[in-house]
Protein backbone atom coordinates (compact mmCIF):
# COMPACT_ATOMS: atom_id res chain seq x y z
CA UNK A 1 0.00 0.00 0.00
CA UNK A 2 1.46 3.39 -0.93
CA UNK A 3 2.56 5.52 1.95
CA UNK A 4 0.09 8.25 2.85
CA UNK A 5 -2.85 6.50 1.15
CA UNK A 6 -5.48 5.20 3.59
CA UNK A 7 -6.04 1.45 3.47
CA UNK A 8 -9.75 1.90 2.69
CA UNK A 9 -9.02 4.11 -0.35
CA UNK A 10 -6.32 1.73 -1.59
CA UNK A 11 -8.67 -1.26 -1.31
CA UNK A 12 -11.52 0.69 -2.95
CA UNK A 13 -9.29 1.72 -5.87
CA UNK A 14 -8.14 -1.87 -6.36
CA UNK A 15 -11.70 -3.20 -6.03
CA UNK A 16 -12.69 -1.04 -9.00
CA UNK A 17 -9.97 -2.69 -11.06
CA UNK A 18 -11.53 -6.11 -10.35
CA UNK A 19 -12.73 -7.78 -13.53
CA UNK A 20 -16.48 -8.02 -14.02
CA UNK A 21 -16.33 -11.80 -14.56
CA UNK A 22 -15.15 -13.80 -11.55
CA UNK A 23 -12.56 -16.50 -12.14
CA UNK A 24 -14.49 -19.75 -12.57
CA UNK A 25 -12.92 -23.18 -12.13
CA UNK A 26 -14.63 -26.08 -13.82
CA UNK A 27 -12.18 -28.77 -12.74
CA UNK A 28 -12.38 -30.22 -9.23
CA UNK A 29 -8.81 -31.58 -9.21
CA UNK A 30 -6.63 -28.56 -9.94
CA UNK A 31 -3.45 -29.43 -8.04
CA UNK A 32 -3.77 -33.20 -8.07
CA UNK A 33 -0.78 -34.03 -5.87
CA UNK A 34 -1.82 -31.63 -3.12
CA UNK A 35 -5.46 -32.60 -3.30
CA UNK A 36 -4.79 -36.35 -3.35
CA UNK A 37 -2.61 -36.04 -0.24
CA UNK A 38 -5.27 -33.93 1.51
CA UNK A 39 -8.05 -36.34 0.53
CA UNK A 40 -5.99 -39.36 1.63
CA UNK A 41 -5.30 -37.74 4.99
CA UNK A 42 -8.99 -37.08 5.61
CA UNK A 43 -10.02 -40.51 4.28
CA UNK A 44 -7.51 -42.37 6.45
CA UNK A 45 -8.40 -40.30 9.52
CA UNK A 46 -12.09 -41.13 9.15
CA UNK A 47 -11.31 -44.79 8.39
CA UNK A 48 -9.17 -45.09 11.54
CA UNK A 49 -11.95 -43.44 13.54
CA UNK A 50 -14.47 -45.97 12.15
CA UNK A 51 -12.14 -48.85 13.01
CA UNK A 52 -11.54 -47.62 16.55
CA UNK A 53 -15.25 -47.07 17.21
CA UNK A 54 -16.14 -50.40 15.57
CA UNK A 55 -13.59 -52.38 17.54
CA UNK A 56 -14.64 -50.66 20.75
CA UNK A 57 -18.28 -51.48 20.02
CA UNK A 58 -17.46 -55.14 19.33
CA UNK A 59 -15.40 -55.39 22.51
CA UNK A 60 -18.15 -53.74 24.60
CA UNK A 61 -20.91 -55.97 23.17
CA UNK A 62 -18.73 -59.09 23.65
CA UNK A 63 -18.10 -58.12 27.27
CA UNK A 64 -21.82 -57.58 27.90
CA UNK A 65 -22.68 -60.93 26.25
CA UNK A 66 -20.00 -62.75 28.28
CA UNK A 67 -21.38 -61.23 31.48
CA UNK A 68 -24.99 -61.99 30.49
CA UNK A 69 -25.13 -65.24 28.43
CA UNK A 70 -28.85 -64.82 27.78
CA UNK A 71 -27.94 -61.99 25.35
CA UNK A 72 -26.13 -64.42 23.03
CA UNK A 73 -28.90 -64.05 20.35
CA UNK A 74 -28.17 -60.31 20.27
CA UNK A 75 -24.54 -60.99 19.39
CA UNK A 76 -25.58 -63.42 16.66
CA UNK A 77 -27.97 -60.82 15.22
CA UNK A 78 -25.20 -58.23 15.19
CA UNK A 79 -22.85 -60.59 13.35
CA UNK A 80 -25.53 -61.37 10.73
CA UNK A 81 -25.90 -57.65 10.10
CA UNK A 82 -22.13 -57.16 9.72
CA UNK A 83 -22.19 -57.10 5.87
CA UNK A 84 -24.79 -54.33 6.00
CA UNK A 85 -22.58 -52.37 8.41
CA UNK A 86 -19.61 -52.81 6.10
CA UNK A 87 -21.71 -51.59 3.14
CA UNK A 88 -22.83 -48.54 5.13
CA UNK A 89 -19.25 -47.76 6.12
CA UNK A 90 -18.26 -48.02 2.45
CA UNK A 91 -21.00 -45.54 1.52
CA UNK A 92 -19.92 -43.19 4.29
CA UNK A 93 -16.34 -43.37 3.08
CA UNK A 94 -17.43 -42.47 -0.47
CA UNK A 95 -19.26 -39.45 0.97
CA UNK A 96 -16.12 -38.52 2.94
CA UNK A 97 -14.07 -38.76 -0.26
CA UNK A 98 -16.47 -36.49 -2.17
CA UNK A 99 -16.59 -33.94 0.65
CA UNK A 100 -12.80 -33.98 0.98
CA UNK A 101 -12.45 -33.40 -2.79
CA UNK A 102 -14.74 -30.36 -2.58
CA UNK A 103 -12.98 -28.99 0.51
CA UNK A 104 -9.54 -29.56 -1.03
CA UNK A 105 -10.74 -27.78 -4.17
CA UNK A 106 -11.48 -24.68 -2.09
CA UNK A 107 -7.83 -24.68 -1.01
CA UNK A 108 -6.09 -25.94 -4.14
CA UNK A 109 -7.83 -23.46 -6.46
CA UNK A 110 -6.53 -20.39 -4.63
CA UNK A 111 -3.07 -21.94 -4.27
CA UNK A 112 -2.99 -22.57 -8.03
CA UNK A 113 -4.18 -19.00 -8.67
CA UNK A 114 -1.45 -17.60 -6.39
CA UNK A 115 1.24 -19.67 -8.12
CA UNK A 116 0.18 -18.29 -11.50
CA UNK A 117 -0.10 -14.75 -10.14
CA UNK A 118 3.36 -14.91 -8.57
CA UNK A 119 4.80 -16.00 -11.92
CA UNK A 120 3.05 -13.10 -13.67
CA UNK A 121 4.32 -10.55 -11.12
CA UNK A 122 7.83 -12.07 -11.22
CA UNK A 123 7.84 -11.65 -15.00
CA UNK A 124 7.32 -7.93 -14.48
CA UNK A 125 3.58 -7.21 -14.50
CA UNK A 126 3.25 -5.14 -11.34
CA UNK A 127 -0.34 -4.24 -12.24
CA UNK A 128 -1.54 -7.83 -11.82
CA UNK A 129 -3.96 -8.58 -8.98
CA UNK A 130 -5.42 -11.82 -7.60
CA UNK A 131 -9.19 -12.26 -7.47
CA UNK A 132 -10.54 -15.41 -5.82
CA UNK A 133 -14.05 -16.77 -6.03
CA UNK A 134 -16.60 -16.22 -3.33
CA UNK A 135 -16.28 -19.06 -0.82
CA UNK A 136 -12.64 -19.80 -1.59
CA UNK A 137 -10.11 -19.95 1.22
CA UNK A 138 -7.12 -17.58 1.52
CA UNK A 139 -9.06 -14.38 0.84
CA UNK A 140 -6.96 -12.58 3.49
CA UNK A 141 -3.85 -13.63 1.58
CA UNK A 142 -5.49 -12.28 -1.59
CA UNK A 143 -5.97 -8.88 0.04
CA UNK A 144 -2.40 -8.77 1.36
CA UNK A 145 -0.96 -9.93 -1.98
CA UNK A 146 -2.88 -7.23 -3.82
CA UNK A 147 -1.78 -4.61 -1.28
CA UNK A 148 1.82 -5.75 -1.64
CA UNK A 149 1.86 -5.65 -5.44
CA UNK A 150 0.10 -2.29 -5.37
CA UNK A 151 2.67 -0.89 -2.96
CA UNK A 152 5.58 -2.29 -4.99
CA UNK A 153 4.00 -0.84 -8.13
CA UNK A 154 3.75 2.61 -6.50
CA UNK A 155 7.38 2.48 -5.32
CA UNK A 156 8.57 1.44 -8.77
CA UNK A 157 6.54 4.26 -10.37
CA UNK A 158 8.24 6.75 -8.03
CA UNK A 159 11.67 5.31 -8.85
CA UNK A 160 10.94 5.37 -12.57
CA UNK A 161 9.81 8.97 -12.31
CA UNK A 162 12.93 9.90 -10.37
CA UNK A 163 15.15 8.01 -12.83
CA UNK A 164 13.57 9.75 -15.82
CA UNK A 165 13.84 13.16 -14.16
CA UNK A 166 17.48 12.61 -13.16
CA UNK A 167 18.38 11.28 -16.63
CA UNK A 168 16.83 14.33 -18.29
CA UNK A 169 18.91 16.72 -16.18
CA UNK A 170 22.27 14.95 -16.40
CA UNK A 171 23.51 13.25 -19.63
CA UNK A 172 25.88 11.03 -17.61
CA UNK A 173 22.93 9.71 -15.63
CA UNK A 174 21.01 9.04 -18.86
CA UNK A 175 23.51 6.33 -19.85
CA UNK A 176 23.34 4.82 -16.36
CA UNK A 177 19.52 4.97 -16.42
CA UNK A 178 19.47 3.13 -19.77
CA UNK A 179 21.79 0.49 -18.33
CA UNK A 180 19.48 0.02 -15.31
CA UNK A 181 16.47 -0.24 -17.62
CA UNK A 182 18.28 -2.96 -19.57
CA UNK A 183 18.98 -4.89 -16.37
CA UNK A 184 15.35 -4.60 -15.32
CA UNK A 185 14.22 -5.88 -18.71
CA UNK A 186 16.61 -8.85 -18.30
CA UNK A 187 15.20 -9.70 -14.87
CA UNK A 188 11.54 -9.04 -15.67
CA UNK A 189 10.96 -9.32 -19.43
CA UNK A 190 7.30 -8.32 -19.16
CA UNK A 191 8.08 -5.32 -16.96
CA UNK A 192 5.23 -2.85 -16.82
CA UNK A 193 3.96 -0.48 -14.18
Amino acid sequence: MPQGVPREKFMADNAQAKPAQQFQRRTILIKKGLQYRYMALIFLSVLVAFLIVGLDLIWTVSKVVNDHPMMQPLLEDIFTMAPLFVLKIGMYMVIVLIVSAVVSHRMAGPIYKFEKSCAIVASGDLTHRVYLRKGDQLTDLQDHFNEMTGAVNEVVKELESFRAEAAAKDPALRARADEVSGKIAGIMPGYKI
